[in-house]
């Protein structure tokens, strides 16, 4: 009986502690990870993204260079469409021509990665593609209509005052939208290393 008490005891200890049988080639054995600069990436947000999610993570240990596993990474593809159109309107009446223009956009963004050992060039997880899309609104800035309103007293004032930063260009807004798209690539890249 104290025999199974113990053994039950230590199986316990040694399960609560996180550790894990598994070979050399295992993900648990194999904790410093390097990334070099992801392909395609032109100001290194997504890199950067990427290490502070890796470095955030307890299971692994970030080195910039030297380490057991490397991530490499590539974006493929990087798309802008627009999914949003409104009526355009005369710029100094205001009334509705017949031609739409765009007001909504979706950009969506795929990357390509793959995790080796660097060590024994073991490629660990095979190249994998994870895609993130983000839809945005954008105003039009060349139309006095979009950008302005009249007040109650009838005196014309910019809408960008009150739009607390929701307000903004097609290239501003599809800028804008890539920080959120990383975060959900870089979850996606994590996720992907529980999946082998």
């Amino acid at each position: 009986m104290r025999v199974l008490l113990l053994l039950l005891l230590i199986s316990f200890a040694v399960v609560s502690c996180g550790y894990r049988l598994g070979g050399e080639d295992s993900l648990a054995s194999q904790t410093t990870i390097s990334i070099p600069y992801v392909q395609g990436d032109d100001d290194g947000l997504l890199t950067e993204t990427l290490i502070r999610a890796i470095a955030a993570n307890p299971q692994f240990s970030y080195v910039s260079k030297g380490g057991v596993l490397s991530l490499e990474a590539k974006i493929i593809s990087d798309r802008c469409d627009h999914i949003g159109y409104q009526y355009d309107r005369d710029p100094l009446t205001g009334a509705r021509i017949h031609r739409l223009v765009p007001n909504e956009g979706r950009r969506e963004i795929i990357v390509e990665f793959s995790l080796v050992n660097a060590r024994s060039n073991v490629v660990i997880i095979p190249p994998t593609t994870v895609k993130a899309s983000s839809d945005y609104d954008f105003v039009d800035s060349d139309s006095l209509q979009d950008t302005s309103f009249l007040n109650r007293w009838g005196a014309r004032e910019s809408a960008l005052f009150f739009s607390m930063g929701q307000l903004d260009s097609m290239e501003g807004a599809q800028a804008a939208a890539r920080k959120p798209l990383y975060a959900q690539l870089v979850q996606k890249i994590i996720d992907g290393f529980y999946q082998f």
